[in-house]
């Protein structure tokens, strides 16, 4: 039951981010002057790697950590 809860709340973020973020494309692509629409994918996409990064978590965190 806890792994269930520990994949639940990273699943909910992560869908209410992609919402968010197909929301911001579909507004920016109605507007009636011209929008950089990909410097608006870059930013959605490196927000939650920089925002990982100054919360602590390091670069290589992929790497494994086998003593």
């Amino acid at each position: 039951m806890d792994s269930m809860k520990g994949l639940l709340k990273p699943g909910f973020f992560l869908a209410i981010y992609v919402l968010m973020c197909f929301g911001v494309l579909v507004l920016a692509i109605h507007e009636s002057t011209a929008q950089p629409i990909g410097l608006l994918v870059v930013a959605m996409v490196m927000t939650p790697i920089i925002v990982s990064i100054c919360g602590g978590l390091p670069v290589d965190f992929m790497k494994s950590k086998a003593k």
